[in-house]
């Protein structure tokens, strides 16, 4: 079965954790998930008969609509999951930016124009370069820039993998 394709069920709630919950319908068990929002609008009780929609992932369903006797229809909005910017990022202009030429020069430009001093050479990765950085008196930090110049992650540089001088 393809991943996150569409399913549709009828069934009796089971068991309840949190927001997840397992949900028999046709003789099989699954496991189904409102998410925290999803659950604060509409209730999950055991032994509860509902209807859902959602997408059949690898380990669970997530429920994009759930009905039951004598309630309102409830519509469920997963947030999607923040990527940094690539060929698989979740925002605009991602496939621009990963078309963008590994321009090294371009990498030190974003960190020095967001007030960074570059503190040792930048490693090319196969979608972005890494840099040792530190703003003033600051401590050594790992950004990582993707070809296109944003920075899209600061992190505690890690003294082996930089082999930073003391």
């Amino acid at each position: 079965m393809p991943l996150h394709d569409t399913t549709a069920l009828s069934g009796t709630i089971r068991h309840v954790f949190a927001h997840r919950f397992t949900i028999e319908a046709d003789g099989d068990t699954h496991l189904a998930d409102l998410g925290p929002k999803g659950a604060d609008a509409f209730a999950l009780a055991t032994g509860l008969h509902v209807t859902l929609e959602g997408e059949r992932r690898p380990s669970e369903i997530k429920v994009t609509r759930i009905s039951a006797a004598g309630r309102e229809p409830v519509e469920i909005h997963h947030k999607k999951p923040h990527h940094p910017p690539g060929p698989k990022g979740a925002d605009k202009g991602a496939d621009e930016r990963a078309d963008a030429p590994a321009d090294p020069a371009r990498a030190l430009a974003a960190a020095a124009s967001a007030g960074w001093t570059v503190t040792e050479g930048l490693r090319r990765k196969p979608k972005h370069f890494e840099v040792l950085a530190h703003r003033g008196d600051g401590a050594a930090t790992e950004l990582h820039v993707d070809f296109a110049g944003t920075i899209y992650k600061e992190k505690p540089a890690d003294p082996a993998k930089w082999a930073m001088r003391a």
